[in-house]
């Protein structure tokens, strides 16, 4: 009985570091599953509403209406809680939802309208020096031809998303928590 004891105390320890290890390695795995699934549903939403305004811009494009434009950007953009900025191609801001275009810098060099012009689509998550914190960003070209008439481009705060998927992570951590001390407790019941 001793030598019994013994051989579990010196099993059991290592036994229970392998259980929580691959549980770690399992709860981390699935957080980031998570994550990115959240953040491409996220972009997936962000693009649909960029067809929504493309849709709605359409008209006021040739000729060119900023003031329409820019009118119809703060009530979509205050509707839908979407930060919604239309640039020409040449990154001039004609439209936007939260801000003066005429105050608002050239946009040419934002990556997600760079990306939106050569390869039909531009997303990224930065800091937004006009809003002053991160963003994530979803920009597609407006065209109704071959040439590129505008961009428009769609942000909401990545605090939000950040939010959401904290809350999910600690859902999964606290879930492997308990099933680690349960293997720990199961596994200690089991070597006697």
């Amino acid at each position: 009985m001793g030598k019994h004891r013994k051989l579990i105390w010196h099993l059991y320890p290592s036994y229970l570091l392998i259980t929580l290890i691959s549980l770690g390695a399992v709860t981390w795995y699935a957080s980031r599953s998570i994550k990115d699934y959240y953040l491409e549903q996220t972009a997936q939403d962000l693009r649909v509403r960029v067809l929504l305004v493309d849709q709605q811009i359409q008209g006021h494009l040739n000729p060119l209406d900023k003031k329409s434009i820019d009118l119809l950007c703060k009530k979509v953009g205050a509707r839908g809680s979407t930060r919604i900025t239309v640039t020409l191609p040449s990154g001039k801001v004609v439209g936007d939802s939260e801000e003066d275009p005429v105050r608002m810098d050239n946009h040419s060099d934002r990556p997600e309208i760079i990306h939106a012009l050569k390869k039909g689509q531009g997303v990224s998550s930065r800091y937004s020096r006009t809003l002053e914190k991160n963003m994530m960003y979803v920009a597609l070209p407006v065209a109704k031809g071959p040439q590129v008439d505008a961009v428009v481009r769609v942000a909401i705060p990545v605090d939000a998303i950040d939010r959401a998927i904290d809350d999910i992570q600690q859902r999964i951590v606290i879930g492997g928590l308990f099933i680690a001390v349960l293997a720990a407790l199961l596994s200690l019941l089991i070597s006697r």
